[in-house]
């Protein structure tokens, strides 16, 4: 479940969101619960992760998939490498 966690900060930083507070803030839920999701203690529900899509302007199957699985997956993991 770690690489879902790596996966899921990921898709956070890439929508421009560095903290994982503010993504609480927005999404109306405790920092802990964003903190547990990254860490790999938790899934979204699916309510939540459609939230996050919107958010982190994914698809749900990004918010679900772990890493390297999908096209925008690999994209994500290319752009982080270049900067």
């Amino acid at each position: 479940m770690k690489i879902l966690a790596n996966h899921l900060t990921i898709l956070r930083k890439n929508a421009g969101y560095k903290t994982a507070k503010k993504v609480s803030e927005i999404l109306n839920i405790s920092t802990g619960m964003i903190y547990q999701m990254e860490e790999g203690i938790k899934k979204p529900s699916i309510d939540l992760a459609l939230k996050m899509t919107k958010l982190y302007n994914c698809k749900l199957e990004d918010i679900f998939l772990t890493k390297n699985t999908t096209n925008s997956d690999k994209n994500e993991v290319e752009h982080i490498k270049a900067t």
